[in-house]
């Protein structure tokens, strides 16, 4: 008789190193990798502009940050821009899904990798 524990330990390393989506709890994530909410809604992160004010500099504009976003549900897909807006509960809805920026972090200073950039979101069930 062959034994399983290879295949369990193979099977447990995929699973402890995906990240788990909740629906109405804040995430955190970056750019380029898809993330899987739902056995059918699913999304990229494509793109992020940031044009915040960096810490220790005087700005006339505190700026702005939004990503480009591609959201797949079923057989439809949405590309459209989310903005970090503290006074939208959702800017985007999808097939019954609301999804928000929360924050970006660091603040962009210069070139960074997508890898050193956080994403926070939030997406509900609305």
């Amino acid at each position: 008789m062959k034994s399983k524990a290879p295949i369990l330990c193979l099977i447990l390393l995929c699973v402890s190193g995906c990240e788990e989506i909740e629906i109405g709890r804040p995430f955190d994530c970056h750019m380029g990798t898809n993330y899987e909410v739902t056995n059918d809604l699913s999304f990229t992160i494509n793109s992020l502009n940031d044009s915040r004010c960096p810490e220790n500099a005087v700005c006339c504009w505190a700026g702005e940050v939004h990503i480009i976003i591609s959201v797949y549900l079923s057989n439809n897909v949405i590309d459209t821009v989310l903005y970090q807006d503290p006074s939208a509960s959702y800017p985007i809805r999808f097939g019954g899904y609301g999804f928000g920026l929360l924050n970006v972090v660091p603040i962009s200073t210069g070139t960074r990798t997508s890898k050193d950039i956080t994403i926070t979101m939030l997406i509900s069930k609305i």
